[in-house]
C-alpha cells in the first residue's frame, strides 16, 4: 500500500491496538460453500492488483453466479474496467467512515482482503460485517486477528503465488497462472495514432523506457537517468529501436532529462497515457525496461519481454510474472532489503536512490536486452 509516513504511523499505532480491540468480538464460522455476494479489497499501488488477477480469476471460476466486487484506488478500478471476473466497483476514498455504512449494507458472505501489511484494509475487511473473512498472516504485521481465515504471507516466494494460496484456502482450483490486460480498441487505436503523430515508422521496432520506479516521493527503486540515457543511445545504435518513455504525470521532468541528453531521438509519452493505454503501448513493444514498479509488471502482463531491475526489492518475490524476463540484481551483500514495499535497509542517496541501484551496469542491462533484440 502506498502511503506517507504519517499515514503509515496512523496505520501502525492506532490500527495494531484496534485491530487487537476488536478481535474480542470476532469468531470463526465455517466457510459457505457457494457465496452468493464475495468483496475483493486492494488499496495498494497498481503492481499489487495485478499479480492478484490469477486469484481473482480462479475465484470467479469456481464460482460463475456469485456477484463479485473490488474495493480498491481509482487507479487499481481504471485498470480493472473490462475485467470480466469482476461485477461491480467501489472506489476507496476518504475519509474512511463514510465508506462503512455502504459496504455493511452490501451484506457480504466473503470479504478478501489482498493486501499485505495494512491494518486499515483489515479493519475495513472487518467492518463489511462477512461472516467469512479471509487476509494474509504477515510475520510482525498484527492484522490478522480481524479474519476468521488466515493465510500465511511467506516471504521471498512470488506475490503471485502467495496471492494464490488464498484461492486455495478457499478451495478454488487454479486453471491458469498468467497476468491479463484488457486494452480496448480504444487504447490501441490511440496508441498507433499517437505513434504516427510522432513520425514513429510501424516498422521500427519499439523498446520502451519506464525510467522512474514507484513514487516521486520514494525514487529508491529508480536507476539513474545518466543510465537510462546511456541505454536509449546504445539500443538505438545497435538494434534501430525507436526509444519511448512513458511514466506517470508527474513523472515527466524524469523523462524530459534523459531525452535532453540522449543522442537519438527518445519519443515522450510520460503523462500522456492512462493506465490501459499504456497496456496497449507495451503490447506493442518489442521490449520495455523498467524499475520495479506497477508498470513493469503492467508490462509483464501484456506477455511483452520485460527487464526488471531490481535493487531493494526481491527478484524472486516481485520480479515480471512472464515466460520472457530478464532479471538484473544489485550487488550488493544487504539487497535485497525489501518484502513488504517500506523496510529499506539504508539511507537514500542526496539524489534520492538507493545505493544498490548504482551498482547495476549498463552493460549488464544491455546483455540481457540483446536476447530479446538480436
Amino acid at each position: 500500500m502506498q502511503s506517507n509516513p504519517f499515514q503509515q504511523y496512523l496505520d501502525r499505532y492506532v490500527g495494531i491496538p484496534l485491530c487487537g480491540l476488536l478481535s474480542l468480538f470476532c469468531r470463526r464460522v465455517r466457510v459457505p460453500h457457494s457465496p452468493q455476494k464475495i468483496l475483493f479489497i486492494q488499496l495498494s499501488a497498481l503492481g499489487d492488483t495485478i499479480l492478484a488477477v490469477p486469484t481473482i480469476r480462479a475465484i470467479r471460476q469456481a464460482f460463475p453466479d456469485a456477484e463479485i466486487t473490488m474495493l480498491a484506488s481509482s487507479t487499481n478500478l481504471n485498470y480493472l474496467t473490462s475485467c470480466p471476473y469482476i461485477d461491480k466497483h467501489i472506489q476507496f476514498e476518504m475519509p474512511v467512515y463514510r465508506m462503512l455504512t455502504p459496504l455493511r449494507s452490501e451484506q457480504f458472505d466473503w470479504a478478501i482482503d489482498l493486501e499485505h501489511w495494512p491494518r486499515l484494509s483489515a479493519l475495513l475487511t472487518y467492518a463489511t460485517g462477512a461472516p467469512v473473512r479471509i487476509g494474509f498472516q504477515t510475520k510482525g504485521q498484527h492484522r490478522h486477528f480481524l479474519f476468521t481465515e488466515t493465510v500465511p504471507h511467506i516471504q521471498g516466494r512470488h506475490e503471485v503465488r502467495n496471492f494464490l494460496d488464498i484461492a486455495a484456502r478457499l478451495g478454488c482450483p487454479v486453471q491458469a497462472f498468467d497476468l491479463e490486460v484488457w486494452c480496448d480498441l480504444v487504447a490501441r487505436t490511440w496508441v498507433r495514432e499517437t505513434l504516427i503523430q510522432e513520425q514513429v515508422l510501424p516498422d521500427t521496432p519499439l523498446v520502451a523506457l519506464h525510467p522512474e520506479a514507484g513514487r516521486r516521493s520514494e525514487p529508491r527503486r529508480r536507476w539513474s537517468p545518466e543510465n537510462y540515457v546511456a541505454l536509449a543511445d546504445t539500443l538505438v545504435e545497435r538494434f534501430g529501436v525507436q526509444i519511448v518513455l512513458t511514466g506517470a504525470p508527474d513523472e515527466v521532468n524524469i523523462s524530459e532529462q534523459i531525452a535532453a541528453q540522449t543522442q537519438h531521438r527518445a519519443v515522450i509519452l510520460a503523462g500522456r497515457t492512462d493506465v490501459n493505454q499504456l497496456a496497449a503501448l507495451f503490447s506493442d513493444a518489442a521490449l520495455v525496461v523498467s524499475g520495479n514498479c506497477g508498470p513493469m509488471h503492467l508490462a509483464a502482463a501484456t506477455g511483452t519481454p520485460v527487464i526488471g531491475l531490481h535493487g531493494p526489492t526481491n527478484a524472486a518475490q516481485w520480479g515480471p510474472w512472464n515466460c520472457d524476463v530478464g532479471i538484473v540484481r544489485a550487488e550488493m551483500p544487504c539487497s535485497p532489503c525489501l518484502n513488504l514495499g517500506f523496510e529499506y535497509g539504508c539511507q537514500a542517496l542526496p539524489d534520492g536512490t538507493s545505493p544498490c541501484m548504482w551498482t547495476i551496469g549498463v552493460e549488464q542491462v544491455l546483455r540481457e536486452c540483446e536476447q530479446f533484440l538480436r
